[in-house]
């Protein structure tokens, strides 16, 4: 449990008081991931928790938002990739990240944390600088920046698996680490097809 039980009640409260409080940056193109953060960080403070816990939550947002930006590639590969390789690969890597968000968004949930419903910053400049290309240009792109994401998720899961304070978000790390390092050697293996 990642709360003492006698913060619980009050904790819906404060995810409430926190998005309401959030809602005048809506207008910064980063307030998804750190209204997320904000939240997670009013919650440990005020229950007294390590710094472990927070890199917890942290974790949870960060790969939030890394799995948003790679949902939104994966339609762009089925969409407008004109490689047949690359488009065959859109659906697989769409459907790994909506499953491993799902369970993101539950966990969070039982946990009583805050992830962003949007991108951060730097996923929508990623996506942005990618959408805006056509043709070979945008597979290129596409693929190295699905790859560097995975990559960046490879890490944190790989890490979290050891390193989580709470056990149901080492579970989780795990548990999608394996899908992550798939998905990562189909990216690898689809950006060395196309370059061939």
């Amino acid at each position: 449990m990642l709360f003492p039980t006698t913060l619980w009640h009050r904790l819906p409260l404060l995810a409430l008081a926190g998005l309401l409080g959030c809602s005048s940056n809506s207008n910064s193109a980063d307030a998804p991931v750190a209204a997320a953060r904000a939240q997670n960080e009013e919650k440990i403070k005020g229950a007294d928790i390590t710094r472990k816990q927070l890199a917890d939550a942290d974790f949870l947002v960060k790969t939030a938002s890394n799995g948003l930006l790679e949902q939104e590639l994966a339609k762009l590969a089925q969409a407008r990739a004109s490689t047949v390789a690359l488009r065959a690969y859109g659906p697989r890597l769409l459907q790994s990240r909506l499953d491993a968000l799902g369970a993101l968004r539950t966990l969070a949930a039982a946990k009583q944390l805050a992830v962003p419903a949007d991108m951060g910053k730097n996923e929508q400049t990623a996506y942005h600088e990618v959408a805006k290309l056509v043709g070979p240009a945008l597979d290129k792109q596409l693929l190295e920046t699905v790859v560097r994401a995975l990559k960046k998720d490879r890490d944190a899961f790989g890490d979290m698996e050891k390193q989580a304070y709470d056990g149901d978000i080492r579970a989780f790390a795990a548990r999608y680490g394996q899908p992550v390092r798939d998905q990562l050697a189909a990216a690898e293996a689809t950006q060395e097809a196309i370059e061939k």
